[in-house]
This record gives C-alpha cells, structure tokens and sequence, in this order.
C-alpha cells in the first residue's frame, strides 16, 4: 500500500483545487463588465454613422438645390442676352419710324412697320421684359448711364432731361440701363 500512498501524496489535495463554477462566476464577471463597455462602443458608432448618414443627405440636398438654382440663372441669363439683341433691333426699327425720311413712304408700309413694332414690343411684356422711361426722373446708376451732361436752369441738378437709348427691366431687375443726359448745376462764378 505504500505503492499507493506515494501515489496519493504526490496528487494535489482536492481541498487545495479550484472548483469549476468558482472559474465560470469568474469568466461571466469579466464578460460582463466588458458587454456594457462594447454595447456603448455600438451605439456611439450607431449614432457617429447616423450623424453622416444626415449630413450626407443634407449635403446631397443642398447639392441638388444649389444645381438647380445655377441652371435656373444659366437659363434665364441665356434668355436675357439673346432678348437683349432683338431688342437692339427694336430701337432701331423705333428710330426709323421716327426718322423724317419717312415723309414719302406709303402708309401702308409705316402701318405695317408699326404694327410689326408693337408686336416685338407685345412679345417682349410677355415674356417678362419692359420699357422703362426715364425722362424727368433722378439719375439713379442702377438704371441710368449718363452719355452726356447738361447746364440747364429749367431742372434741379441730376435729373434726366434727354434719353438717348431706353432701358429694359426684366421682371423687375434692370437688364439693361438707359442710356440718358442728365442736368448738372451751373458752376458757381464766384468761386472762378
């Protein structure tokens, strides 16, 4: 028996082992304190890629906005510059039809060209551009270029007394300024 007690002396004492569910408690403890630690780590890159995800979209939005009201300006200064050229054909249709060489047309001819003349000008009311007047009016540089300058003691100084080209608006924005004179003061004598 000896044999046998050298054998049991040399095996660890039971007592002295640890017991499996003490290991397992162990193990679940330390998951458990990780688990909380990475279901936070989830939702905050939950939450991180919700946040581009939103801002993607509203970039994508803006994007989408911005296009839009570009190729709007794009069409609608398009619009403006080949308007702009018929209507340099207008005013020279207006100055011939004021023209005195017209004394020996028939009037056939100066009714039709008249006609013609309201047509382009209908035309062009239509599609949002107007004549403007300017006679009588303060010089304003948003609606007004001064050609020329005159002394005159029948107006107060800065007012358009002579439109030499008009202007244009086109829903409201001036698209083309006229073309004016424009009274100045007389210059004072005694400061000469």
């Amino acid at each position: 028996m000896s044999n046998t007690e050298d054998k049991s002396s040399q095996l660890p004492n039971p007592e002295d082992l640890p017991s499996e569910p003490v290991m397992a408690e162990l193990s679940d403890t330390s998951g458990s304190e990780s688990a909380p630690d990475e279901l936070s780590e989830a939702l905050r890159e939950k939450d991180q890629f919700k946040r581009l995800a939103q801002r993607a979209q509203a970039d994508l939005v803006n994007y989408r906005r911005r296009i839009e009201t570009e190729q709007q300006s794009a069409l609608i200064r398009n619009q403006q510059r080949i308007v702009l050229r018929f209507v340099d054909v207008i005013d020279q249709l207006t100055v011939a039809l004021k023209s005195d060489s017209l004394d020996g047309v028939e009037t056939g001819w100066l009714e039709g060209l008249n006609a013609i003349h309201k047509k382009f000008l209908s035309e062009l009311s239509f599609e949002g551009f107007e004549k403007f007047d300017s006679l009588g009016e303060e010089f304003d540089p948003r609606k007004h270029e001064a050609l020329l300058s005159s002394i005159t003691a029948d107006s107060a100084p800065n007012i358009v007394i002579a439109e030499l080209r008009p202007g244009y608006t086109h829903n409201g924005e001036v698209v083309r300024p006229a073309q004016v004179e424009i009274s100045v003061a007389e210059p004072d004598k005694s400061s000469g």
